[in-house]
C-alpha cells in the first residue's frame, strides 16, 4: 500500500468554483463538537428550499441541486454551488441562463439574510418578495416579462429556516454567508426573529371557521400540556391546539384516557390567513370543546381476534 502524502499550503487556497460560502468561527473548547456540522447542515437546507421556491419565480420548470465544492479548515469555511437543470429550453431565451438564474438564487439568499439582521428596522415582507421579484426580472432569461413574486410562505420558511441555523450555535460562534465581492451576511446569534410578527408582517386577513362537530384521529397526544396535538382528519395530517381546559387536566391527570388510534369528537375553530396576494399562508386549528373520546374497537376487536383461543384451557 502506497503511503499518504500530505502537503500543508503556506497560503490562501484558490477559491474554489462556487457561488458563495457558509463560514463559521467556532469558539474552541466550548458546546458540543456536533454543532458546527448541524450548523452547516442546517443553512444547506435552508438554501436548498429556498432555491426551490426562487427558481420556481423564474420557470417551474427549473430543478435546483445543491453541491459541495471545497471545505476550507481551521474556521470552518463550506463552498457550495447550486446545479440548474431545466426540461423546457424553451422557455427561456438566454443561453447563459443557468450563471444568470444561479447569481439571482445567491443575491435572493443574500438579501434575505440581510434582511433579517437585528440591525435594520423590519420591513413589510411584501416590500422584501418585490425586491425578490425585482431581482428575478433582471435575469431578463424568460421570454414573457411575468416574473411572479416569490410565495409568501416559501419566503416565512426560509426566514424561520435560516433563523434556526442559530439554535446549534453558543455564544462566542460567528458565522456568516460569503459572497465574492459584498460585504459577508453574518448571522447574530444573539437576536432571534419573531416569526409570529413576521407571518402578521404579511397577512392580509384573517378569516374563522367554527365546526360544530368534527371528528379527528389522534396520532401524537400533547402529554405535557404546551404543544400541540397530532392528528388525522381523513388522509390529511394536522396539529391543533385544545383550549378545552376542563377536558386537557382529566387527560393529564389520567382520568382520561386517550391513545393514538382513538379520535376527538370535538368542536373546533379554523383560522385561515390569506396575503396580500390573496394566497393561503397559514391555517390554523383550535379545539374548543371536546364532547366524548371515540375508542379505536377495530384495534381492541383485532386484538381478541389474534387470540381465540384465550381462556379456554
Amino acid at each position: 500500500m502506497a503511503a499518504a502524502e500530505i502537503s500543508i499550503a503556506t497560503g490562501e487556497p484558490e477559491p474554489p468554483e462556487a457561488d458563495f460560502a457558509f463560514y463559521i468561527d467556532f469558539k474552541r473548547g466550548t458546546g458540543s463538537a456536533s454543532r458546527v456540522f448541524e450548523a452547516t447542515q442546517q443553512f444547506i437546507k435552508a438554501c436548498e428550499r429556498f432555491d426551490r421556491a426562487l427558481a420556481a419565480s423564474i420557470d417551474t420548470n427549473i430543478k435546483t441541486v445543491m453541491v459541495l465544492e471545497d471545505i476550507e479548515s481551521g474556521s470552518l469555511k463550506t463552498w457550495l454551488r447550486s446545479v440548474l437543470e431545466t426540461t423546457d429550453d424553451q422557455a427561456l431565451k438566454d443561453l447563459d441562463w443557468k450563471r444568470i438564474v444561479g447569481q439571482y438564487l445567491v443575491e435572493a439568499k443574500y438579501l434575505v439574510l440581510k434582511w433579517i439582521d437585528k440591525d435594520r428596522k423590519p420591513e413589510d415582507i411584501v416590500t422584501l418578495s418585490e425586491d425578490i421579484q425585482r431581482l428575478a426580472e433582471e435575469t431578463r432569461v424568460r421570454h414573457l416579462a411575468d416574473y411572479p413574486q416569490v410565495n409568501p410562505v416559501s419566503l416565512i420558511d426560509a426566514i424561520t429556516d435560516f433563523d434556526e441555523v442559530k439554535d446549534h450555535l453558543v455564544e462566542g460562534d460567528e458565522a456568516a454567508m460569503i459572497v465574492p465581492e459584498a460585504e459577508p451576511a453574518e448571522f447574530d446569534i444573539t437576536f432571534r426573529v419573531d416569526i409570529e410578527e413576521i407571518q402578521q408582517l404579511a397577512v392580509r386577513e384573517v378569516q374563522e371557521h367554527n365546526v360544530p362537530s368534527m371528528v379527528l384521529v389522534v396520532k401524537k397526544p400533547d402529554y405535557l400540556g404546551s404543544s400541540m396535538w397530532d392528528f388525522r382528519h381523513g388522509s390529511r395530517p394536522l396539529s391543533a391546539r385544545i383550549e378545552d381546559v376542563a377536558w386537557l387536566r382529566g387527560f393529564q391527570e389520567r382520568r382520561i384516557e386517550v391513545r393514538p388510534g382513538d379520535a376527538l369528537r370535538c368542536r373546533a375553530r379554523i383560522e385561515m390567513a390569506y396575503g396580500h396576494d390573496n394566497e393561503l399562508i397559514a391555517e390554523r386549528h383550535f379545539i374548543e370543546q371536546i364532547h366524548e373520546v371515540l375508542e379505536n374497537r377495530y384495534r381492541q376487536q383485532t386484538l381478541i381476534d389474534l387470540n381465540p383461543d384465550s381462556g379456554n384451557g
